[in-house]
């Protein structure tokens, strides 16, 4: 990819400081700039902004006049529904409304979730971009309605944006609230003060764990091979139980706890058992394919050579 303006939404995220350490070390130019509601300390091009707020979102939109926009901007909501409706709906139309406007030969990468496709029948795995998305929890359905209004604006107003279905993130800042992140914390915790305790909740589910540094070359290949109205999942193509998980994480930093459940943290009738994706369309596309082994990224977590 030539030089380009790259404007990346949610940079001090999770996904997002590591989509923009990982354009940094290229050493290809780009200029980068950020977006996000809270500081960011991994972007010095930065805009502290509400991605919501038509008014600013059109401003910045002007000033960078980006040749790529890659939204990672999200939340998963604190149980307020129409809070997380707000983020991943409204920014997403807010955002291509403004690039519609000021810079509509924009490369678009966007993310959804996994989630938009809710519980699927064990024939059905491992899912593909054709399976019917039924989401069962508020942020799934909030990622599923920004995609409708995504291939809206490609199909209407002819805008170059691609969705990227990520399935479970991880890697080092993965996120507590769920179940790699908090298991980290608690290890590193253990780690820290002695507490030799794990709480956990249901250890039976299993996901499709992808690691991050994996996930940032598979969006900087879409820009540089831009699919308009195609829908992508980023995942490792595997299932790997959650209790599996964290004997692996237990392993690999040889720390002694002691497992202990709590009903606290069961996620009731918005937990699907299994899930795990193909990533064959990706690899079709664009000859993406994951290349993290689940160890290496747990070692990642924890800073671990």
């Amino acid at each position: 990819m030539t030089t380009k303006k790259i404007l990346i939404t949610g940079s001090s995220g999770f996904f997002g400081r590591h989509m923009i350490e990982y354009l940094s070390s290229l050493n290809a130019g780009h200029e980068i700039f950020g977006i996000d509601n809270k500081e960011d300390k991994f972007c010095s091009n930065f805009f502290k902004v509400d991605t919501s707020d038509e008014h600013v979102v059109s401003r910045v939109i002007a000033e960078v006049l980006p040749d790529v926009l890659i939204h990672l901007a999200g939340t998963f909501g604190t149980g307020d529904n129409q809070q997380i409706y707000k983020i991943n709906v409204l920014s997403m139309s807010v955002l291509l409304e403004e690039i519609k406007r000021h810079v509509p030969k924009c490369v678009i990468v966007a993310a959804g979730s996994a989630a938009e496709y809710g519980r699927i029948d064990a024939e059905r795995m491992p899912v593909d971009e054709t399976v019917p998305c039924l989401p069962v929890t508020p942020y799934g359905l909030s990622k599923q309605l920004a995609t409708v209004i995504a291939m809206y604006y490609h199909r209407v107003h002819n805008l170059n944006v691609s969705i990227i279905r990520p399935f479970q993130l991880i890697g080092e800042g993965v996120t507590s609230r769920l179940a790699p992140g908090a298991f980290a914390e608690q290890i590193k915790m253990a780690i820290r003060t002695g507490e030799k305790v794990v709480k956990v909740g249901n250890l039976q589910s299993s996901r499709d764990f992808l690691d991050v540094h994996d996930a940032t070359k598979a969006v900087l290949m879409l820009c540089e091979k831009p699919a308009p109205g195609e829908i992508f999942n980023l995942c490792s193509g595997r299932p790997t139980k959650i209790e599996n998980l964290l004997r692996l994480m237990i392993e690999t930093t040889g720390t002694e706890v002691k497992v202990e459940f709590d009903s606290k943290k069961l996620r009731g009738s918005a937990d699907v058992s299994v899930v795990y994706g193909s990533y064959d369309k990706l690899e079709k596309h664009c000859g993406w394919i994951p290349k993290v082994e689940l160890r290496e990224s747990i070692k990642g977590m924890f800073l671990l050579n």
